[in-house]
């Protein structure tokens, strides 16, 4: 596993079995330590490793693919001939041709992050004793990430790159009252997990006895966990071209346009020294990074070389492994940051919500980025530029749009902070006024 050279031959041996007009092949070596626990005893330790080989042939205008998860010489043929046996059964349609050799990489090689039992034994000692010490309980997870992957095709085009990740998840509970925080980089010994311990616990003693408030709109805060769960749908269903060809991105139209408050701006950058993540996409292509809102304007958008082709302009290296119907998406969102922390945004609201993060959010309206979901972990009310008191859990309905027009602050904490579905956005902490919360809970 994580062995380049291995990787490299498979995809030679699948490029001298095809004899199809064009080939490519995707090596993909995944290794994961994962440690799930408790404040009180470990729940699981794993290591996981998985191997990819995908084949995307074309021959005669049609195109097919296999893959397989044994990454030997004689399960690389055999796929090479299921990808071409299932082009044969294909329609005939039109391709841009795959890439040639690419110079502009710049890659990221960096040693992988390997198990380390006591390195990993004391970060969850550190982690559940202050959980104890506290009189909480907890449950939380830790662990190291390494993820290789080869591109290469019978064009000439071949790349590889290693994406490490380390990260750190705690949820802690006292009496009716929850708390959580995490923690997500390149690297293990940047993870500093005495701070996600002591971010989780005060917020879990501070979110005792929560009280109701009513719906409405508010201003509120939003920690960057909040905010990432946020911006990834305008990643998803916003910044891509396909979207804004098809008008079904909120962009549709508006590029070159102020669709935003003057105070933000939003690119896609994986060399962000704070983000993760490959620096070619799915089609072999080098990232680029892009400014897709500029003080509050839209500037621009992610291309893979079909939309690229398209709009005559170069591929910016956000294409999903192809074929793919959705095209191309940012993968490193990165919001341009305020002076000063959260406790400086809470100061001017006089009546507010302060938001730790948001979960089960989901789509509405794409053409407005109307979304939908719930408070946890931490819920407070503003009063007066102090926070005054826990609250429970509210639903959110709310435009994206228009909370990017509507946003008063930005903090000085940006941080690197993943969201469901994937993705990686570093965002910092934000204020939005008129935030619209449609109904609240019991907890």
């Amino acid at each position: 596993m994580l062995d380049p050279d291995r990787a490299q031959r498979l995809a030679q041996i699948a490029l001298e079995e095809s004899g199809a007009d064009e080939t490519e092949v995707c090596v993909t070596q995944y290794e994961e330590e994962l440690n799930r626990f408790t404040a009180d005893h470990p729940v699981q330790n794993l290591v996981r490793r998985m191997a990819n080989v995908a084949v995307r042939v074309r021959s005669n205008g049609r195109e097919g693919k296999a893959s397989t998860g044994t990454p030997t010489e004689a399960a690389v043929r055999t796929t090479v001939r299921r990808a071409i046996e299932a082009a044969r059964h294909m329609p005939a349609g039109e391709f841009v041709p795959m890439a040639g050799p690419q110079e502009d990489y710049r890659l990221r090689r960096p040693d992988p992050l390997t198990p380390d039992p006591d390195h990993t034994a004391d970060a969850v000692a550190r982690m559940t004793g202050a959980c104890r010490d506290a009189g909480c309980t907890a449950a939380g997870i830790q662990g190291v990430e390494n993820d290789l992957r080869l591109i290469a095709n019978s064009n000439g085009l071949s790349v590889w790159d290693l994406d490490t990740r380390a990260r750190a998840s705690l949820s802690v509970f006292a009496d009716e009252g929850a708390g959580w925080a995490d923690g997500l980089c390149a690297g293990r010994d940047a993870l500093d997990v005495d701070a996600i311990a002591r971010r989780a616990v005060d917020k879990a003693l501070a979110s005792r006895a929560p009280h109701g408030v009513d719906p409405g709109e508010y201003t509120v805060v939003l920690e960057p966990a909040a905010v990432a769960s946020l911006l990834l749908f305008a990643a998803y269903k916003g910044f891509g071209a396909q979207q804004v060809q098809d008008g079904s991105s909120f962009l549709a139209g508006k590029v070159g346009e102020r669709v935003a408050h003057e105070s933000v701006s939003i690119d896609d950058d994986v060399y962000n020294p704070l983000t993760v993540g490959h620096v070619f996409d799915g089609e072999g292509m080098p990232r680029s990074s892009v400014a897709l809102i500029e003080h509050g304007v839209a500037r621009g958008l992610v291309h893979d070389r079909r939309t690229a082709q398209k709009q005559g302009c170069r591929s910016t290296g956000h294409a999903l492994p192809q074929p793919n119907v959705s095209g191309p998406l940012p993968a490193n969102i990165v919001m341009s940051s305020g002076a000063g922390e959260t406790g400086d945004l809470i100061k001017d609201v006089d009546r507010g919500i302060l938001i730790t993060e948001f979960h089960y959010t989901n789509m509405v309206e794409p053409t407005k980025l109307t979304l939908t979901g719930m408070t946890r972990n931490g819920t407070f009310l503003i009063e007066n530029g102090v926070v005054t008191r826990p609250v429970k859990n509210m639903r959110f309905t709310q435009s994206l749009v228009e909370a990017l027009e509507r946003v008063s602050g930005l903090g000085g904490d940006a941080r690197l902070a993943s969201a469901l579905f994937g993705g990686y956005t570093v965002v910092p902490s934000l204020r939005v006024d008129g935030f619209r919360f449609t109904s609240r809970t019991d907890f």
